[in-house]
């Protein structure tokens, strides 16, 4: 290792999924997740692709795993502690710190054939979100609870073409799991509670251009994932339930009680469970990532990523058993997502103290994707980070990292059937700190 000092799924996860379309706990641009090594935390993901200090490189770039020499694997577990707040009815009520703490692991082995090739195996998560707004909430059906976890298993190969470039390229089998629960609080308008996992297939390729030891740059690609969506929807109450049996109108001159199966019965909203499918596209992420070390003790390194969160569209889950009454016959769920690509920039430097102690900073800026919602809102966000790495022996190091996450205060109004399908203005805060830790071995 050349180290610098030494799943079938189910309707229920598609639109849990649309419906967190806005954040990872406020910690990247729509429902991204960066946090897949400790050192990458330090410097803020700066570089991360050209770097190649660790075997979580592949989370990045295939094509860097022919910087590797020996057998390496590095595993690592980051602890996400966000705070979201959002203020409204002008400010007088606040939904207060309703994303929950989280962890998020990865792993990442390399291992080198010859001069000439390499393989390697990641897992990893590239999108997510969480929220967990609480029963108090005045606008249940655009609360309530919201959660994604999605795991890439990455097989990866790289080729060394010569001293100059290196290529390499990936399959990613992407599986997902989401639980989304929504109560209105009126048994009228319903509520409904659902769950499901998915299954994806996506692919990735990496360039590595190695000027010479000091200096590289990387250029990598990862597809979007087309992940179609097959399951139960279920659901109550006139704004939820998919399936609702039709009532009458009473008969003049009658005026008075409903008597069931009579002329004048009301609807029957009670819950039903319906078959349906949608289909949703993770987007594809392009980043190019340079790093140069200046003098023996410093280098600096820098990165931008482009997301094609254009490719969220809307989100349509359909099924012939449906005939709600919010959405038309053959819909069961349909909710525009109004999103534009977006860009995320790091720079960052390392100091290599001793052939023991590494110490690295950064700071990134991440544009909003995505127009915000209750459930995550989505803005420009300040990342502040730091972290260092220790040497144990020539064959074991430890890595840690830490970051701080500011969001931008954002002004969104999002239409409520609570009232009466009118927009309501809401405020949204938010903040972030995350630590992580991380092992190495070279076999």
């Amino acid at each position: 290792m050349k180290r610098n000092s030494k799943v079938t799924s189910t309707l229920s996860s598609a639109i849990a999924l649309a419906l967190a379309t806005a954040s990872t706990t406020v910690l990247a641009a729509g429902f991204q997740i960066g946090e897949h090594s400790a050192t990458g935390l330090g410097r803020a993901n700066a570089g991360e692709g050209a770097i190649a200090d660790t075997a979580l490189v592949l989370t990045k770039n295939p094509a860097a795993m022919m910087m590797f020499d020996k057998i390496t694997v590095s595993s690592q577990l980051a602890f996400i502690a966000p705070d979201v707040n959002t203020d409204y009815d002008g400010g007088n009520k606040t939904e207060e710190d309703y994303a929950p703490d989280q962890f998020v692991p990865s792993f990442a082995a390399i291992m080198p054939i010859n001069d000439k090739v390499a393989v390697g195996f990641a897992m990893f998560s590239n999108y997510g979100t969480g929220t967990e707004i609480s029963d108090e909430f005045d606008y249940g059906d655009v609360g309530g609870t919201t959660s994604i976890i999605t795991i890439d298993s990455s097989f990866n190969i790289a080729y060394r073409v010569n001293d100059l470039l290196s290529i390499g390229a990936g399959y990613d089998l992407v599986v997902g799991q989401a639980e989304m629960a929504r109560d209105t609080g009126i048994p009228t308008m319903g509520s409904f509670d659902m769950n499901g996992n998915a299954i994806g297939h996506g692919w990735n390729v990496g360039t590595l251009l190695e000027f010479n030891e000091n200096h590289r740059l990387a250029l990598t690609y990862r597809s979007a994932v087309d992940m179609s969506f097959e399951g139960d929807f279920i659901g109550d109450g006139a704004a939820f339930d998919p399936k609702p049996v039709k009532g009458t109108l009473p008969t003049p001159p009658s005026f008075g009680p409903f008597i069931p199966g009579t002329p004048g019965t009301p609807p029957d909203y009670s819950a039903s469970n319906v078959t349906g499918t949608v289909d949703i596209t993770l987007p594809a992420i392009a980043e190019l990532s340079g790093y140069h070390k200046l003098t023996d003790m410093f280098a600096v390194h820098y990165s931008a990523m482009w997301t094609q969160w254009s490719a969220l569209e809307e989100l349509k889950a359909t099924s012939n058993d449906c005939a709600g009454v919010l959405n038309p016959a053959g819909t069961c769920f349909e909710k525009p997502l109004h999103y534009s690509d977006s860009m995320r920039y790091a720079v960052g430097t390392t100091m290599y103290v001793s052939e023991s102690v590494t110490l690295r900073a950064g700071y990134a800026f991440d544009q909003q994707a995505g127009e915000a919602i209750v459930a995550m809102p989505d803005t420009d966000r300040h990342q502040i980070s730091a972290g260092m790495s220790y040497a144990a022996s020539e064959t074991m190091s430890f890595d840690f990292g830490a970051a701080y996450i500011l969001g931008e205060e954002i002004d969104f109004k999002e239409e409520s059937a609570l009232a009466g399908f009118q927009d309501i203005a809401f405020t949204s805060t938010a903040t972030a700190i995350i630590v992580s830790a991380q092992m190495n071995m070279v076999f």
